[in-house]
């Protein structure tokens, strides 16, 4: 019975370390991508900090941005179609100005209209 018990709580342990947390976190192979080329199509960055950094022009098409600290991020005229952004952090100085945003999940979980452009209706 003791043996049973401690087996189950090896297992319980490995199971709380490879958890869904560690699964959602942002793919760091990704953002180096991204900060190198300014592009990373497809790409996850869910739970990122990218508070502050200007994405000018990015391509993110496809990317995983739900869960990201986007405050004070500028997205000016980055391709964000097919972007996810549900549960992003946002503020006042956050833009997506001339930012393609087709088909992203807006940070609400509402989806993007086709041909969306600066904001989500």
């Amino acid at each position: 019975m003791r043996k049973t018990v401690m087996i189950a709580m090896f297992f319980a342990a490995v199971s709380l370390l490879c958890s869904p947390a560690g699964a959602l976190a942002f793919n760091a192979q990704d953002l180096q991508k991204l900060n190198t080329t300014n592009k990373c199509s497809k790409c996850d960055l869910s739970q990122a900090n990218l508070e502050g950094i200007d994405f000018y022009g990015a391509n993110l098409n496809g990317a995983n941005l739900s869960g990201a600290n986007l405050k004070g991020t500028l997205f000016n005229d980055a391709d964000l179609r097919g972007a996810n952004l549900k549960g992003a952090l946002t503020d006042k100085e956050t833009n997506f100005s001339g930012a393609k945003l087709s088909e992203a999940v807006w940070m609400d979980g509402s989806k993007c209209e086709s041909g969306q452009i600066g904001r989500c209706k």
